[in-house]
């Protein structure tokens, strides 16, 4: 405003700092929370921590979780939690009604700043009906989920645009532990399946036995397929979160056992977030496909790849010091530099890498992958393509 005295040098670096120790904390907190909803398998208890810590994430009186049936046309109040949840839990209402049915129809996020989007009568429609809320669309790979609902702030006021960042992020982690605990429920559907059918053969005569030991190894392939899936990801079929920390952690009791080296590497794709808002998420899953080929093309056998999820991927390197690790990210930077052809579109992904390296940099999984993620973080704020773990940094 004009007459206002502009801010002190001192005074701006203070609020940059104040800002940079809020959003390492928000980091922090969402990480630790995503971390507790991908180790759980159990569907129900999922559910449940997902509303948990999201109220904990936007500090909203009350959080629901409503879930599309399988008919796509109503939706059912899965879990919640805060005030009043015990009263809407298990409620189930059409997508024609309210703000999480122009959620689930329209499949993007609402919160205050959409009413600037609307025209005037259905803004004046919206702001009498919607209150403080925000809702984040939950999109799963195979299919549409349903939404993370926050009603009312905690001490009031709007939800704010944070808000909006950390649940929408909290969201895709919620997705993939909603289907990795699906598909860990069907796993164990089908092993009992298959412990059933073996317990029948024993009874069977000796046709039916042939009959039964057809469908048991149709029943395996299912089970191995499932088992495939729960550890892969889907869009890539590189190994996901879960296969790469155990790979990890194998890694490291050979590495200890024999006094070896071994490195990991976290890979970050430069501005995909602009390819999926320009191009679409098609284009984005088409360019994350290219990018997992040309990951593992040229990687050793012994070398996992994966996918952490979103545009990142990792590397684990077994009997790699720091120096051979730095000689694969050069040879990383220079694999991804050439263009990729998505359709009609010609995208470049240059990437940021962070190197970890056993034991110096850490010697569990978790601290090696916090100093991989730090490094890599370093490397995109520097913009140098690469960088390797240093505590002082």
């Amino acid at each position: 405003m004009k007459g206002e005295a502009p801010l002190s040098l001192e005074k701006q670096i203070f609020l940059l700092e104040s800002e940079l120790r809020d959003r390492e904390i928000e980091i922090s907190l969402l990480k630790e929370t995503a971390d507790a909803i991908n180790s759980e398998l159990d569907l129900k208890k999922v559910f449940q921590l997902a509303v948990e810590r999201a109220r904990n994430l936007i500090m909203a009186e009350t959080v629901l979780l409503p879930i599309l049936d399988d008919g796509g046309t109503q939706y059912t109040y899965q879990a919640g939690c805060g005030k009043n949840a015990d009263e809407i839990v298990g409620q189930s209402l059409s997508t024609d009604i309210g703000v999480c049915g122009w959620v689930l129809r329209n499949k993007r996020a609402w919160w205050h700043g959409v009413l600037d989007e609307l025209d005037e009568a259905e803004r004046n429609k919206w702001e009498k009906e919607a209150g403080s809320i925000i809702l984040v669309p939950l999109v799963g790979k195979r299919r549409f989920l349903g939404g993370l609902s926050g009603i009312n702030k905690i001490g009031g006021g709007d939800f704010t645009k944070r808000d909006l960042h950390l649940l929408s992020l909290f969201a895709n982690q919620v997705c993939f532990a909603i289907e990795n605990a699906a598909l860990f429920d069907q796993l164990n559907k089908a092993k009992q399946e298959t412990e059933a059918y073996q317990r029948d053969m024993q009874e069977l005569n000796t046709e039916l036995e042939r009959r039964v030991a057809q469908r048991t190894s149709a029943l395996v392939d299912a089970v191995k397929e499932l088992e495939h899936l729960a550890l892969h990801d889907i869009l890539t079929d590189l190994p996901n979160r879960s296969l790469v920390e155990d790979r990890l952690q194998q890694g490291i009791l050979i590495a200890r056992r024999e006094k070896k080296p071994l490195a990991l590497m976290m890979i970050d794709l430069n501005q995909f977030k602009e390819v999926n808002d320009r191009h679409g998420h098609d284009v984005g899953d088409s360019l994350l496909k290219q990018v997992a080929l040309r990951l593992r093309r040229d990687l050793r056998q012994s070398d996992t790849a994966g996918r952490l999820g979103g545009d990142e991927f990792a590397l684990v390197l077994p009997s790699t010091n720091e120096a051979g690790a730095v000689k694969v990210a050069e040879k990383l930077t220079k694999v991804l530099e050439p263009a990729f052809k998505v359709g009609d579109h010609t995208l470049k992904s240059a990437c940021s890498i962070g190197i970890a390296v056993y034991p110096q940099h850490g010697e569990d999984v978790a601290a090696l992958c916090k100093s991989a993620d730090v490094a890599m973080y370093t490397s995109k704020r520097r913009n140098i393509g690469y960088s390797v773990y240093r505590p002082e940094e």
